[in-house]
């Protein structure tokens, strides 16, 4: 940016506005992919092609890496490699031990080759259509506009003026401070009732969850207590509970009445509707990951998120139906796996 000093008026004017296109041109949001999004009991759903196949995948920013669904993976005829090095798990605590090449994967007008994504060690869910998911080693090459009003994942390149994002007509804008771990997880300051947290922001968990620890320590509540009821288990066999609080507070934005599931264990169990999340937790990024509260789908799903990775930084408004201006250009995709996990 130029600094003007002892500088004319006229010779200011001009200069500023000579510099308006460039500047203009700078801040513009490019918009690369717009998906629509489907919510589902797998979690949110956007289309794709996987070698010239039209498939889903499952959008989960609490994924470190993306993964393929084992079945897919065959019916698709992807060469796979077994995993001799490093550690990762399921959050259900199985280990990951299959790597798989996707030759093609096409996402909106974008495309990319040779893609090495891991083999999820069991199934991801009973519907065919779903291939996989997208974690954070693809989502965070992006700023990700979660648009829950019109149901679309919208994806724009970072390369814009910071805090020029609000595309769509809002009343009122929270933002919200986010870390962004080594492994991609991200973490937001939360209040739930009044208690201060460092939340996960996990799309790929269907309920906003809450450690048993946390439960018992900050509000006295007691599992299987009449307020308190069990309402399932997880996979592994980790009964869940759910309580109805006051507020959930994110920088601005009250969530009235919230409704929060208790789990043991929030990083490794954070779970869905079907008792899944697409959600990977590893050995070197556990202790990074862990929170007491989870941000899930149940609560998010009525806002309208843009989240910048870059500026590390999330704007939310009420949920909006309004579609972005632009039309994306083709675009280069980022192999999301590089290196062994």
């Amino acid at each position: 940016m130029k600094t003007f000093s002892a500088l004319g008026a006229a010779t200011l004017l001009a200069g500023l506005m000579a510099s308006l296109p460039a500047l203009a041109d700078e801040c513009r949001l490019e918009e690369v992919a717009s998906l629509d999004m489907t919510r589902s009991d797998d979690g949110l759903l956007v289309p794709v092609s996987i070698q010239g196949t039209p498939k889903m995948m499952i959008i989960d920013t609490g994924a470190p890496l993306s993964v393929v669904d084992p079945q897919a993976a065959s019916d698709l005829k992807l060469i796979t490699h077994d995993i001799f090095q490093g550690f990762m798990y399921t959050s259900s605590g199985q280990q990951f031990t299959k790597m798989a090449v996707i030759h093609g994967l096409d996402i909106g007008q974008m495309h990319a080759s040779d893609v090495r994504v891991l083999v999820e060690p069991s199934r991801l869910s009973d519907d065919n259509r779903v291939a996989g998911l997208l974690g954070a080693d693809f989502l965070r090459h992006y700023d990700i506009d979660l648009d829950f009003g019109a149901n679309k994942l919208n994806l724009f390149s970072q390369n814009h003026c910071p805090g020029k994002v609000i595309y769509w007509t809002a009343d009122a804008v929270a933002v919200v401070p986010m870390n962004v771990e080594n492994s991609g997880h991200i973490t937001v300051p939360a209040t739930l009732d009044g208690h201060e947290f460092q939340a996960l922001f996990d799309t790929g968990a269907f309920g906003t969850i809450l450690s048993s620890e946390a439960a018992v320590n900050y509000f006295g509540l007691k599992p299987a207590a009449a307020d308190t009821p069990q309402i399932g288990a997880t996979q592994s066999g980790t009964p869940f509970f759910k309580h109805v609080f006051k507020t959930l507070g994110l920088e601005g934005i009250t969530i009235a009445n919230p409704t929060v599931f208790i789990s043991e264990d929030v990083a490794k169990y954070a779970m869905s509707q079907s008792s899944h999340t697409g959600s990977m937790i590893s050995s070197s990024a556990t202790s990074e990951a862990t929170s007491d509260l989870t941000l899930g789908m149940n609560e998010l799903r009525h806002l309208h998120i843009f989240v910048s990775y870059k500026e590390e930084k999330l704007y939310i408004t009420a949920a909006s139906s309004t579609p972005p201006a632009n039309q994306p250009p083709a675009a280069a995709l980022p192999s999301p796996v590089s290196g062994s996990p």
